[in-house]
């Protein structure tokens, strides 16, 4: 009996939804882990910075092994341990094993990331049309379906562990199917005498592009809330909306962006859509009324949706590097400004105030229009 296929796009798409899911879960259920390994919030800040190190010592390891091997190999080995590590961050029970889960957790997830992103990148290529867009989607949709999952446990009163188990055995009978039909694609030659030398002028362009974009998407998720309630006066549960105007935006628009590129272009669409970003968080910023904020941040979260697969395929229209080294590069860079930039806006709020901070979104919106032309073939 013959097995049904899904075609590289799909089986590449679940690998996005695989770590989408898995980070997700683990978000939601941090009030129980918080809860169970008896963490401070100063534990939790410090937990969270030991994953996102672990996401930065991560990258270069994916872009060498992708480089050396291939990406359906390193992206079907990183998602297996992902999976089986999953359900071990169940079992956190004081600060040092929490620290260590997650920083584990962080470099999963960032082996991952880079493999992911390169997939997509060998099956656009492949396809010749635009698809990234609506893998990136997935990503968003997976963490969509764990927050909800994970929130359905804790009503339930079902433990972190057993959440997560649940999740890891479906996913872990998934795998294989999947791992199958992605690509099989084989690393470039180096050629004799080759050297490492620094990254070309527009790898390191399209990088700090990524670190606008991803720093401005942390930024609203984690200040974006507060600044609504502390700021504009808005009650807890009209505040607890702000993240989630922000993501459904995102993840409807990116279901679309594929058709958009097509139709308009990547330059053009670009810069419109982070125009509409620098409008929102303008408006989100400007406005004494919290429902404009949150039309604010949808709008900011149509205009980023597209910038992130934007650029990861603008970046495999170049083949003077290795698909492996450009991505691993490029998620260094925007993956670190996610993790510094707004702990950063917190330090400037501290002295300036927070609705003052966030005008540093406004900057990186800005940036992203101004610099949305890099991105022509």
């Amino acid at each position: 009996m013959k097995l049904p296929t899904v075609g590289p796009r799909w089986a590449c798409s679940f690998f996005f939804a695989v770590t989408g899911l898995c980070y997700g879960s683990v978000m939601s259920r941090m009030p129980a882990l918080k809860a169970q390994a008896a963490l401070s919030d100063a534990d939790v800040g410090m937990v969270l910075l030991c994953m996102g190190l672990g996401g930065l010592s991560s990258f270069p390891l994916a872009g060498w092994a992708i480089s050396r091997t291939s990406c359906r190999t390193v992206l079907s080995a990183a998602s297996l341990g992902l999976i089986l590590l999953f359900p071990c961050m169940g079992l956190v029970g004081d600060t040092l094993s929490a620290a260590v889960l997650f920083a584990l957790l962080g470099f999963a997830i960032g082996m991952n990331d880079v493999g992911i992103n390169a997939g997509s990148i060998l099956v656009e290529a492949f396809m010749r049309r635009p698809v990234i867009s609506s893998m990136h989607a997935l990503y968003s949709t997976g963490g969509l379906l764990g927050a909800l999952a994970g929130s359905a446990m804790a009503a339930l009163d079902v433990k972190p562990l057993w959440n997560f188990m649940a999740v890891a055995l479906v996913l872990l009978c998934l795998l294989p199917f999947f791992s199958a039909q992605l690509l099989r694609d084989t690393p470039r030659a180096r050629e004799k005498g080759e050297r490492l030398r620094r990254p070309p002028l527009w790898v390191v362009v399209f990088g700090l592009l990524l670190l606008c974009s991803y720093s401005s998407e942390g930024s609203v998720g984690e200040w974006g809330v507060l600044l609504l309630h502390e700021v504009k006066g808005a009650s807890e549960q009209t505040a607890a909306l702000a993240y989630a105007a922000f993501s459904v935006s995102m993840v409807l628009m990116r279901f679309f962006g594929d058709r958009l590129r097509e139709h308009f272009g990547d330059a053009r669409l670009m810069r419109v859509c982070s125009g509409l970003a620098f409008m929102g968080m303008t408006l989100a910023l400007l406005s004494p009324w919290p429902v404009l904020c949150l039309a604010g941040y949808a709008f900011m979260g149509l205009g980023l949706s597209v910038t992130v697969p934007v650029l990861f395929s603008a970046a495999g229209r170049h083949r003077d590097l290795p698909t492996g080294t450009v991505t691993a590069f490029l998620s260094m860079l925007a993956a670190s400004g996610q993790l510094f930039i707004p702990p950063l806006i917190g330090m400037l709020g501290s002295v300036v105030g927070l609705q003052a901070a966030m005008g540093v979104v406004v900057l990186l919106c800005g940036a992203l229009f101004v610099c949305a032309g890099v991105v022509k073939r």
